[in-house]
Parts: structure tokens; sequence; C-alpha cells
């Protein structure tokens, strides 16, 4: 078995900011476009061919982070993606919360994530831990169901069964010791087990045999 999935594709974030506009401060007599408070001497934002102060910049020209939901200041490093926008320190991994801005990235249902998060997101998860099968993991498969290889365990004596011979018992697996003492039949007398120890017929007719595997990169 193989725990490889499609890879989704690495996008580069996007910066813009004042490239769009010019911030500067102002040496003439010129009022805001918005509120008609004078510019001269203070710090102005030129968008579209009008002169506002920094206040009405954010409050009627300015992006609103995607994140934090605040408006994206004229002074503020900005990052876009399909419509979206962000500050730069806002621009992170929605599992690990490191920084994207300068780096690449994977979108995946709305969210942003690195390379690392986004493989993890997309691996398997392990029946016993509920952690991710990552590359260069061992593990096992069951009818569907995988472990990694130290976390599938007898259900009685807690010991690794891995690729060891095992009894199914609902949501319970038994090594063949554990199984035996706990439900094989006992001679009164010598109290010894009337059933012999399994003999493991091939797997596909066999329900407790294991495939292993070690994990690899989807390609």
């Amino acid at each position: 078995m193989s725990s490889s999935s499609p890879q989704l594709p690495e996008m580069e974030p996007s910066s813009s900011g004042p490239s769009s506009y010019k911030v500067g401060t102002m040496a003439e007599k010129f009022d805001c476009h918005y509120c008609r408070d004078p510019l001269q001497g203070k710090k102005y934002v030129q968008k579209d061919g009008h002169h506002c102060c920094l206040k009405c910049f954010d409050k009627f020209c300015a992006n609103t982070c995607a994140e934090c939901r605040k408006p994206i200041g004229a002074d503020s490093k900005e990052v876009h993606y399909k419509n979206r926008y962000w500050h730069d320190t806002c621009f992170r991994c929605a599992k690990c919360l490191r920084s994207l801005a300068s780096e690449t990235f994977v979108a995946k249902d709305n969210k942003i994530y690195c390379n690392k998060c986004a493989t993890r997101e997309d691996s398997p998860k392990c029946k016993g831990c509920f952690k991710a099968i990552v590359a260069g993991d061992q593990n096992v498969e069951y009818k569907g169901t995988i472990w990694h290889k130290d976390c599938f365990t007898c259900s009685n004596c807690k010991q690794v069964i891995g690729t060891g011979s095992f009894f199914p018992k609902g949501e319970d697996f038994y090594c063949v010791t554990c199984h035996e003492t706990k439900f094989a039949k006992h001679c009164v007398k010598c109290n010894k087990g009337l059933v012999k120890a399994p003999v493991w017929w091939p797997m596909k007719d066999n329900p407790g045999t294991t495939t292993a595997s070690t994990a690899k990169n989807a390609p």
C-alpha cells in the first residue's frame, strides 16, 4: 500500500500595496478628498487622482485583511491571492501559523497551508494515534484501516502486533497468545487449550493478516 495522494499545486504569494497608490508628506495646500481636513505638512495618500488623510484611506480605500478583519493601512505590506488580501504578518499557515508572506504555499478549502502542513493534511490518519502517516513512516493496513506499525497493538496486552498474526474481535485485535488465553476452550483437567494455534491461510482468505508498507511522498 502506498499512502500517496494527489499533490496540490504550490503557489507564490503576491505582494501589493504602495504600488497602487502613493504615500508621502503633503507640501502644498490640499485638503482631504473625503473629510476636507487640510493635508499640508501631514502624511497623506494619493490614490486614483485623489488625496486623502491616512484615517480616510483606512476607512474608504484600504482593503480588509482576510485574517484579522482590520484595514490594511497605507504603510502596511499587503499580500493578495484570488481577490483576498492580508497584512503580510497575517498571511500564515492555518495549521502551524508560520509566516508565508515570502514562501510558497498550498491553498485548500479556503485555507492557506505551508508545504509541510499541506502534506500532513492530505496524508491518511493512523487509527491508533490519529496522527498523520507521512513519508518514511512504517505502516500496516487491515481491511482499509491504517496504523503506524508500532500503533497496531494487542487490545489486551498492548504489545505491538505490527505485521504479526492476530485475531480480530469487533473493534479489538488480539495477538495469538492473548486470544487463546481469553477466548479458547480449555480442558478442565489439564487446563490446556483445545484448539491449535491458527494456521494462517493465504492473505486473501485470512482475516488476521496486515499488509505493510512505507509511506511515500505524493509524486
